[in-house]
This record gives C-alpha cells, structure tokens and sequence, in this order.
C-alpha cells in the first residue's frame, strides 16, 4: 500500500519542485518502481488536489496530466516571516546604515577643518568596527581624504590613517 507521503516525494522528485513541469500517475508509479496501485493511488492523488497540493491540468489521450499546484500561502508564510525576522533585527540591532547616514553624521560631528575621526564616527553611528569598516571602508577610501592620526581606522605604508575629511 502506498503513504501519501512516498507519493509527495515521488513527485516532488519529478517535478523537482518546478509548478510547471507536467506529471502522470504512471509516472509517479514509475518513480515509485511499481506498475500498477491504481485504487490506492487514486485515491491519494484526490486527497493532495482537495489539499491544494496538485492540481489537474489536463486530459491527452488517455493520460490525466497533474501540476503542482501554486502554494500561495506558503509564500505569503515566509513573506510574513521575513518580514518579522527583519523588525526583530532592527529592533536590536538598529536600522541598516547607509553611506546617506555616514555622510550626515560626518557633517554633525566634523570641525572647523572638516576633520572627523574615524573613532567617533562609528561610535556615532552605534556600529562596531568590523562592521563599520565592511560597510562603509571602500566609500570612505573613495569620498574622504585619510588624515594620519587616531586609534581606528586604514593603515597604509605602516602609518594608520584614522582622521578622515571629505574630498573637495
């Protein structure tokens, strides 16, 4: 006797999933290495399109073609559920920095000179440094002049460059 479950991943297995690719029972049957369960399957293939799972497509020849059959809730599921995940995140670790939120605080904090250090801007910016400098060290190297000085920040040539002003 056939498990609804053997006769999901059989099609599953057929279809690999795709909504389009059409499928038989006797294909089913063929991935399944049998040649005939025509009550049980039958009955099954019922089930999975009262479930919304399958779905008939169409009739050629005599062979009934099925699909499986677009899984709405499903998307709309994870839809939700990223959306959820995304205002957890958010919630503790803030909204996502952008370059538009590196430039305005720059201009807050920086002085009569244009000098901002490195430091304070991250610290500002409520990142850590291993953040900071993944997100924002290429756009930092291409619009800001690097000042030597400070404790955080680029090293080049052994001398760490950890003042920055924004290129002219």
């Amino acid at each position: 006797m056939l498990s609804k479950d053997e006769i999901i991943r059989a099609i599953i297995k057929v279809t690999g999933g795709d909504e389009n690719k059409e499928f038989t029972k006797t294909a089913i049957l063929r991935e399944l290495g049998m040649k005939s369960a025509k009550a049980s399957i039958d009955k099954i293939f019922k089930e999975l399109e009262d479930e919304g799972f399958i779905k008939f497509k169409e009739t050629k020849g005599r062979g009934k073609y099925y699909v499986l059959a677009k899984r709405q809730s499903e998307k709309q599921d994870m839809k939700d559920l990223k959306g959820a995940l995304r205002e957890v995140l958010e919630e503790y670790f803030g909204k996502p920095k952008s370059f538009a939120d590196l430039d305005r605080t720059y201009d807050f904090m920086k002085d009569s000179l244009g000098y901002v250090r490195i430091e304070n801007l991250r610290k500002q910016l409520g990142m850590s440094l291993e953040q900071f400098m993944a997100k924002f060290g290429d756009y930092i190297l291409q619009h800001y002049e690097l000042i030597p000085g400070g404790e955080e920040g680029f090293i080049k040539n052994g001398v760490m460059y950890g003042i920055i002003r924004r290129k002219r």
